[in-house]
């Protein structure tokens, strides 16, 4: 019987920015259930990685593949299985969050009721009910990071993938995203970057670091603690042209 294809898989990813290659032979996969942390120094190629992946840039060389299928063949389809949250979580300041998470739920095509439902389950689960009617340009980047995390979520998305969601969120919040993140994991995929090791060690079940835009290591998190700090601190402090 033939093995079940990875829910996401990067087959040999390039990319070039202003000019420079900012990402190199990338290759790396996550089944479902699993949660990967994505890391690197700043400039290694991270958020590049995680655009791609969104389906906000493509690709120059390489492909991206979601349950075996190759996105360019079926853009539209593939990428409304997959809910995006970027670093810099974009919001209409005019509107309420309710508002905003309506429009969103429009954009994804949701019906009316759908889109109701869809609401009313993310202000729930992210603890946005109490703001539903405030404006977005008057909320804090915790709650801002939380609204997009709902707006990613409103389609129920396969693949979650999240940059940098911890930003912002104090330490109440910050143990809310882990469980989160822990209920969320067992019915679909989560690819996340983060600058805390800690957080990543909480949440993750694997990593891929990231070094001069090559992946540098892909393995499973061992569950000593502090053992992620010292592997990455080895690789960071490599010169560019030793990534491998």
């Amino acid at each position: 019987m033939a093995a079940t294809p990875a829910l996401l898989e990067l087959v040999s990813v390039g990319r070039r920015l202003a000019g420079r290659a900012v990402l190199h032979d990338v290759s790396f996969s996550l089944r479902r259930n699993d949660v990967l942390g994505l890391l690197g120094v700043n400039g290694a190629g991270k958020s590049t990685t995680l655009a791609i992946i969104g389906g906000v840039l493509q690709p120059d060389t390489g492909r991206v593949c979601i349950d075996g299928k190759n996105v360019d063949d079926d853009g539209h389809t593939m990428r409304d299985r997959i809910g995006w949250v970027p670093e810099s979580v974009s919001l209409w300041p005019e509107l309420t969050v309710a508002e905003a998470l309506d429009a969103c739920g429009r954009l994804r095509g949701l019906a009316r009721g759908a889109r109701k439902t869809a609401i009313e389950r993310e202000l729930a689960r992210l603890d946005l009910t109490g703001i539903a009617q405030r404006l977005c340009g008057q909320l804090s980047l915790g709650q801002k990071r939380r609204v997009g995390l709902a707006q990613a979520l409103l389609h129920d998305p396969d693949l979650l993938v999240l940059d940098e969601p911890g930003n912002g969120l104090d330490p109440v919040q910050a143990a809310q995203l882990r469980e989160l993140i822990g209920k969320l994991s067992p019915r679909r995929g989560i690819v996340l970057s983060s600058h805390d090791l800690a957080e990543v060690e909480a949440m993750c079940h694997r990593v891929v670091i990231l070094h001069d835009g090559r992946v540098h290591h892909d393995g499973a998190l061992d569950g000593r603690r502090g053992q992620l700090d010292a592997q990455f601190r080895a690789i960071a402090a490599q010169p560019a042209s030793a990534a491998a």
